[in-house]
């Protein structure tokens, strides 16, 4: 890990990671390994790590099994509350969809989703790792709020509001990624 041995609370001495599907997948201290054509019954896989309804009780096999990660986008810089110059101000991020589907677009929006600008998107360094986005956009003076989506190749687009994902365990929240920036006027403007 990070060229250096795997350390045990990560799962040493070794640890499968299931790439495009959520870290329950990835297990950590292994003891045996068996190939089945179902999904386990134990106790995670058929009654933890699954997205339940709003009013409903844990119990085995209730729900829908976690498995491949819902297509997520959030913004990397500028920070949260970032204090930047009005004007043209780059905005950069990452984007990623599990099982084979892939990052297709990403867009921002400065007014809470009403106009939307489609990012650039880098090129994707490998099949499962985050796709980087950027976009350069004019900012009056004033507070704005950023929000970013990603839509993936199945067409599958983030949620506007946490709350039309809400669970009882807070899983699969891929809700739009927000930030505030605070754009100044510069002192020659």
């Amino acid at each position: 890990m990070n060229d250096a041995p795997l350390p045990a609370a990560h799962g040493a001495p070794v640890r499968v990671v299931v790439p495009g599907w959520i870290g329950a997948r990835s297990v950590k201290w292994l003891e045996r390994v068996t190939v089945r054509d179902r999904p386990s019954d134990g106790h995670y896989q058929a009654v933890a790590y699954r997205l339940l309804p709003a009013d409903a009780t844990p119990g085995r096999g209730r729900g829908i099994a976690l498995g491949a990660i819902a297509v997520n986008a959030d913004v990397l810089a500028p920070a949260d509350g970032a204090e930047v110059p009005a004007g043209p101000v780059a905005v950069t991020g990452y984007a990623l969809a599990g099982g084979d589907r892939t990052v297709v677009r990403v867009d921002v929006s400065t007014d809470d989703g009403a106009t939307w600008a489609e990012a650039d998107l880098a090129p994707q360094a490998s099949r499962w790792s985050w796709r980087l986005w950027s976009a350069v956009l004019d900012l009056p003076p004033g507070s704005t709020r950023v929000v970013a989506r990603a839509w993936d190749s199945a067409a599958g687009v983030q949620p506007a509001d946490p709350a039309e994902v809400w669970n009882p365990k807070g899983y699969v929240n891929n809700a739009w990624a927000r930030v505030t920036l605070h754009a100044v006027r510069s002192a020659q403007g």
